[in-house]
């Protein structure tokens, strides 16, 4: 079975704007955690409108199933994560002009700062991922640097124009996972996935981990945390189901 993971940076997001600490996004984690969630990704970027190092130094502690931490490629965010020794860390760029952006990282950025930050990671027994784009070429660039795991990022997909857009982005998606997995990579996934989704990422065969934010977030707030992560188990559960 797929894992779900649940990603938690919209909820500081609202902390920050609604500066109101009851959007607490650690005690989101748990309660997904609590109602089936298999794993909480965060991101730890340089600003106060995100997750801050003492709330992914808190779930470090409390959490039960799998953490994993998205980190741009510096120093300070490195030793940060090593601080916190999560399960894994995906490194990703973090945009200028909207903090809290998450994008894939750039393939200068595989070849320069990668292989020279991978080892402390393994050290610590800590896996290591890159969130990209699900193309052929990257997929060989990274495997040449020894990576654990791809995460690729399936928003050209979720904001496909039309059903015959979408349908290539999810082909291109499966055939990357395919390739990822027979060099021996990890395959993983995020990007403005709904639940509409979920059944078709869940038939993809290599595929680990799919990792919800907004979208179980509103879910939710209108239906409670448990209802929205059983509805979101429910829709990975489909494929295996109907196959």
């Amino acid at each position: 079975m797929k894992r779900l993971m649940v990603s938690i940076d919209e909820v500081a997001s609202l902390r920050y704007a609604l500066q109101d600490s009851d959007f607490d996004p650690v005690q989101y984690a748990l309660l997904c955690e609590v109602a089936g969630a298999r794993g909480v990704s965060l991101t730890l970027a340089d600003t106060q409108k995100g997750i801050q190092e003492r709330d992914a130094q808190l779930l470090k502690k409390l959490h039960k199933t799998f953490l994993n931490v998205r980190i741009p490629p510096d120093p300070q965010s490195v030793k940060m994560a090593l601080s916190i020794n999560p399960d894994m860390v995906t490194f990703v760029e973090v945009g200028k002009l909207e903090p809290l952006k998450v994008m894939p990282l750039s393939a200068n950025a595989i070849d320069d700062e990668l292989p020279g930050i991978l080892p402390d990671f393994h050290a610590n027994n800590i896996s290591v991922a890159v969130l990209c784009y699900p193309e052929i070429n990257l997929i060989k660039q990274l495997n040449r640097i020894q990576l654990d795991y791809v995460d690729f990022d399936c928003s050209e997909m979720t904001g496909a124009a039309d059903s015959n857009e979408e349908l290539v982005e999810f082909d291109k998606l499966s055939s990357a996972a395919l390739a990822a997995a027979k060099l021996g990579m990890g395959v993983n996934c995020f990007g403005g996935i709904d639940y509409s989704y979920l059944p078709d990422l869940a038939a993809i065969p290599r595929l680990e981990d799919i990792c919800m934010g907004l979208s179980l977030l509103k879910r939710a707030l209108l239906v409670g945390i448990d209802r929205a992560v059983q509805e979101a188990l429910q829709q990975i559960l489909f494929y295996q189901r109907n196959s």
